[in-house]
């Protein structure tokens, strides 16, 4: 049943995540995601240094509940799996992966996890800004565009080819080169609207991230009537 649900799901998840779902766990999936977030990102919002009434909770975003289940597929179990149930999935990947990566575990397995995260966190990020770009002044959906930015290009680095590791194939560099020029793109934009500011991404973003903060100019705030 376990390993059944878990080929559905395009990003790999740790055992204990499956057991905690079929036994019923998704209505605590919530409380588990923020002590998670709390362990690994210094507290209940993404950024470390981001104004507090900035960024909120991703994964009640209204933005993840429209593009999720885009990312994570359970097939018809998506009628009774809360969104945020679905975002902890995505979230207990990431952390397995960067437990692998700070193990110095690389194989296989592991680097084909990486790309599967590069691109998920990727196709929630565009589907993210795809909404109206007014969507990111409500502080849930800032904080699951910020994460999922950060998430996207972090993945993204790992995956390049350096020595001693072969580089991935040259249709999935496609894939997430793709993401990463548009998502650079929207970030301008909403960097420029006032929406994205650099606090939101904290002191540790990816350097693509933090070069367009830095480079580019808040022209208005859309976010103020």
């Amino acid at each position: 049943m376990i390993g059944e649900i878990f080929r559905l799901i395009r990003v790999p998840a740790i055992a204990f995540v499956g057991g905690f779902l079929v036994v019923g766990g998704w209505m605590w999936a919530p409380k588990i995601s923020n002590l998670i977030q709390s362990l690994f990102s210094g507290g209940p919002s993404v950024s470390l240094f981001a104004d507090m009434n900035r960024i909120g909770r991703p994964e009640v975003a209204p933005v993840v509940r429209s593009c999720i289940f885009k990312v994570v597929d359970v097939g018809p179990d998506a009628q009774k799996m809360e969104p945020s149930a679905a975002y902890f999935i995505l979230k207990a990947g990431t952390m397995q992966a960067n437990v692998s990566a700070a193990l110095g575990k690389s194989d296989r397995w592991s680097e084909s996890q990486t790309i599967n995260l590069a691109t998920s966190w990727g196709e929630l990020a565009n589907c993210i800004y795809a909404q109206d770009d007014r969507e990111l002044c409500d502080p849930d959906n800032r904080a699951a565009a910020v994460e999922a930015t950060t998430k996207f290009f972090a993945f993204a680095k790992q995956t390049e080819g350096s020595t001693g590791k072969p580089a991935i194939s040259a249709s999935a560099a496609r894939v997430l080169e793709g993401f990463g020029d548009r998502l650079l793109i929207m970030l301008k934009n909403h960097r420029r609207y006032g929406t994205l500011v650099a606090a939101d991404f904290g002191s540790f973003a990816p350097s693509e991230i933090m070069r367009i903060m830095r480079e580019e100019k808040e022209t208005r705030d859309i976010c103020k009537r």
